[in-house]
């Protein structure tokens, strides 16, 4: 803000990109979730086999 108007396009830019959130809870909470689910027992899980258990359960919660 100091030079803002020594610098009025590279501050309209700045504050863009300072107003995009570091992360999101909602991601943090799915990466929170998949760890849970992927234990060391279960470490050879493929994506796909991970991305099902997760839509799976997600399912089962909401009652479908």
């Amino acid at each position: 803000q100091k030079h803002e108007l020594d610098f009025p396009i590279l501050s309209r830019m700045a504050r863009d990109f300072l107003a995009i959130p570091a992360s999101s809870v909602s991601v943090e909470r799915l990466f929170s979730a998949a760890g849970l689910l992927t234990t060391r027992e279960r470490s050879s899980l493929s994506a796909d086999t991970i991305r099902e258990c997760m839509c799976t359960k997600m399912w089962i919660r909401q009652g479908l």
